[in-house]
């Protein structure tokens, strides 16, 4: 028998070894802009078997990037109105990578909350565990203090009070517990 006859042991999708076949695989495509056949070969792995890891990686990530578009829609839908092109790249990508909510979906239960129940925003921070004034900054009732920063040069430079846009998903997690909502229920969390 010859050593082209000898067939690879069989690989599941999901296995560790598949992951990191796939992930050698991708980084020769993206690296060095081979196509799937000449990375295979490359690698010594049967060109059908690389094509298949490649193509359920493309699916994968299709439907990783779908998945954020329609986070997105769901909280975008939740701000009517939010100006979207007053948020810095920073807190849209946290938004996206699903790390941060905008904070206006949370104050809103909060406020709706105070309305129904005639409670605070300190009986609810101190539910959560936090002070009331952080809990009010956290929801973007209260600008963040300025600060003094020293450049390279040694002069001082002052950024002033800003408002927090966005919320983390732990925070806004345990916020929305306290008032008696599942997270499941609210966009993005």
């Amino acid at each position: 028998m010859s050593a082209l006859a000898i067939k690879p042991p069989p690989l599941r999708a999901g296995c560790g070894q598949a992951q990191a076949l796939t992930c050698r695989l991708v980084e020769l495509i993206d690296r060095d802009r081979l196509s799937v056949a000449a990375a295979a070969r490359t690698i010594n792995v049967d060109v059908k078997r690389a094509g298949l890891l490649v193509r359920l990686r493309a699916i994968e990530r299709e439907c990783a990037e779908l998945e954020l578009e329609e986070r997105l829609d769901e909280i975008q839908a939740q701000c009517p109105g939010e100006e979207w092109w007053r948020y810095s790249d920073r807190q849209l990508n946290s938004i996206l990578e699903g790390e941060a909510i905008p904070n206006r979906v949370v104050r809103e239960l909060v406020q709706a909350w105070e309305r129904r129940t005639k409670g605070s925003t300190a009986s609810l921070a101190s539910k959560v565990g936090i002070t009331c004034e952080a809990l009010r900054r956290q929801l973007g009732l209260v600008a963040v203090a300025g600060r003094m920063k020293r450049t390279r040069h040694g002069r001082p430079y002052r950024y002033g009070k800003r408002v927090q846009k966005t919320i983390s998903v732990e925070a806004a997690g345990r916020v929305v517990r306290a008032l008696g909502i599942p997270p499941c229920e609210v966009p993005g969390l």
